[in-house]
């Protein structure tokens, strides 16, 4: 056994508060967001982390990629993307690298769209979607819910539908050989069925969440709709594998 190791478990089998500490220690969580627009409904959500009691967590919000540098990323625990730029190929490296690693990465709404020529990053994330050859349904109001039978940590508490205002819907490609978790769904049919709003993957030691919620930033959903901000505390706390 590593000598480092076998002195920590002396530790903690010596003494249980020791454990406890460790247990206590908050959650450091990455929120990026580039553009104004995006970057200030980032900074509510990592504002809304910041509020959480029990769990306790750290969140920081940056819409500077230099962040996104193994060496900062390093202090992380889970990294929260709510992007609508293009990211780096050396960054979408990294992201792959942290989450590979054993880290954990959550995915709003449009981190996944082909138009922003990230496709390490959508892989990583599980699928992807292009509005210009699949359509996608327009702003409007509709349900989120869960897919009938489903049970995960991320949808503790949550319930089995609740309202997005003035939201999108995309319909969603995967990857061939790449299964992801399908956990929640929508009352849209104007693509037919839709199973794809939200879902969980691994890779490597790591984990990965995607939600399809996230507009209109306007309107702070991640803040106001608080069935979704409770499923993003979830999801984060799933990816860190708590």
């Amino acid at each position: 056994m590593n000598r480092y190791i076998f002195v920590c478990c002396l530790i903690l089998s010596a003494n249980p508060g020791a454990k406890n500490l460790l247990a206590q220690r908050s959650l450091n969580v990455l929120v990026f967001a580039e553009e104004y627009r995006y970057g200030k409904a980032g900074f509510e959500l990592a504002e809304m982390l910041n509020n959480q009691k029990a769990p306790k967590m750290k969140a920081d919000f940056s819409n500077t990629e230099n962040i996104l540098k193994p060496e900062s990323l390093a202090s992380y625990d889970v990294l929260v993307l709510f992007n609508h730029n293009d990211i780096s190929q050396v960054h979408e490296k990294n992201i792959t690298q942290f989450v590979s690693g054993g880290k954990g990465l959550v995915a709003l709404h449009h981190v996944i769209s082909q138009a922003n020529n990230n496709p390490e990053l959508t892989r990583l994330v599980g699928g992807y979607y292009n509005m210009a050859e699949d359509g996608f349904v327009g702003h409007r109001d509709y349900q989120i819910m869960r897919l009938p039978g489903k049970e995960h940590p991320i949808l503790a508490g949550v319930p089995e539908k609740f309202p997005v205002k003035d939201d999108q819907d995309f319909k969603i490609r995967f990857y061939p050989g790449q299964p992801v978790n399908l956990l929640l769904t929508c009352d849209l049919t104007d693509n037919g069925s839709q199973d794809d709003c939200g879902w969980t993957r691994t890779e490597g030691a790591g984990r990965v969440v995607y939600l399809s919620p996230g507009d209109p930033v306007e309107e702070s959903p991640f803040v106001r709709n608080k069935p979704l901000a409770g499923l993003i505390i979830n999801s984060v706390l799933w990816a860190a594998g708590q």
